[in-house]
Formats: C-alpha cells, structure tokens, sequence
C-alpha cells in the first residue's frame, strides 16, 4: 500500500503540475524536491514513481532551443484521459486514493524560498524555520496543503506577512508564519490547530482578516529589502 500510496501522490503531483501547460523537466525537479517527492540529487527521468506517473497519464517529452539554452517539456496529451489506472499488482477492485490538489502558485512560490536570502529584519535562524515549515506544509501525508485550498485558505492567509518586520506584525502574518517548528494538528476553514514543540502545548490561530493589499507574500519580496 505505501508504495501505491506515492505513485498515487506522484501522479497528482504531475497532473496538477502541466494541467496549465507544458514545464521544464529541471523546474519540475525543483517543484517536486519542494514537495518532498525527490531527493536533493535525484532526476526525476531517473525515478521509477515519476517514470511510471508518466507513462499513466501518457506525459510527451519534447526538447525546445538549441545548444546550451535548450531544454525538456513535459506535456499532457491534449485529449487527456488521466483519470488514475489502477496499477498493477494492486489487486482487484483497487480504488485509486486521490490527493486533493495543491495550487502551483504555491509550490512554485516556496520552491523559490530556498535560494532567497531573507529579509532583513528576519533573523536567518528564523527564515530557514518558516521555509522548512512552508516545505513540510506541501509535503505533508495529510495533504493538508491540499485540504488548506478546498477549504479556501489563499496564498496570503497561509503565507503573507507585512512588508516589513514581519515578525513585529505576527497579528496579520499567515498561518505558516504562526506554525515555528510546531504541527498542524486540525485545519478547518476560518482557524487551525498548532501543536507548539514546546511543553507540546498546542494554540488555536484564527485565520486572518486583514487587507490583502497591506499584505506580501515571501516570494514576491526582494531578499534584505526593509
């Protein structure tokens, strides 16, 4: 079942990641390392769950550029049929368990995160906290990135903070910001539960009501700005 259980995750994974269009084999490593579904030096031609995702959902590979610029596409069919096939060896009447989607905006976003410098005012300790933090959110076995969407949490209420001192504004900072090392132990649609890795208390943070456009996600800021 565990192994059923990834290649189902990888290839929703791979379904949500082209469902725009076609993605650059080397950014969706990157993705797929922030989702916890590569290793840091591993190739996803190289990785039997992705390989075998691929060939499912019936992924094309086609190169673009020349020389040094060129790359490899991966692309759904145009006429998809992707519903997940039970696969082998699963046994008869295998249902297939659906992850619920994770925005790309999001994995994109916190993908990017780890070659950021922090902001200024964010102790480096502190920001590595947070990207960790973000990165077990999507990564999690409870798909609680996945439930957080179908919930209709958005980018800013899970990853905003004030533009500047962030920390200083924990009042309208999101919910990963609130997370500190701690885990998410309940996600409901207007607050969530925290289990704090200190005295394993856990706290209530009620989801936030505050101008959207007095709000920055971290990706959209300039590493060290004030």
């Amino acid at each position: 079942m565990p192994c059923y259980r990834n290649a189902t995750i990888v290839t929703e994974f791979l379904r949500d990641a082209l469902a725009r269009g076609d993605v650059g084999v080397t950014k969706l490593e990157i993705m797929a390392r922030t989702a916890g579904l590569l290793g840091q030096d591993q190739r996803i031609t190289h990785s039997k769950l992705f390989k075998g995702a691929k060939k499912t959902l019936g992924i094309r590979s086609r190169r673009t550029g020349f020389g040094p610029r060129s790359q490899w596409l991966w692309r759904l069919p145009r006429q998809s049929e992707t519903s997940i096939k039970t696969e082998e060896g699963q046994g008869p009447g295998a249902a297939p368990e659906r992850r619920l989607p994770i925005p790309i905006e999001w994995v994109e976003g916190i993908a990017s995160l780890k070659e950021r410098q922090p902001p200024s005012d964010v102790p480096r300790h502190r920001w590595r906290q947070f990207v960790e933090d973000c990165r077990n959110f999507l990564s999690s076995p409870e798909n609680r990135a996945g439930r957080a969407a179908q919930l209709g949490w958005d980018a800013t209420s899970l990853f905003g903070c004030a533009p500047k001192r962030p920390l200083d504004y924990s009042g309208s900072a999101g919910l990963l910001w609130a997370v500190n090392g701690g885990r998410l132990v309940e996600l409901h649609r207007d607050w969530a539960v925290i289990d704090a890795p200190v005295n394993r208390s856990q706290r209530v943070f009620y989801r936030r009501n505050v101008d959207a456009a007095k709000i920055r996600l971290p990706w959209t800021r300039s590493g060290g700005s004030q």
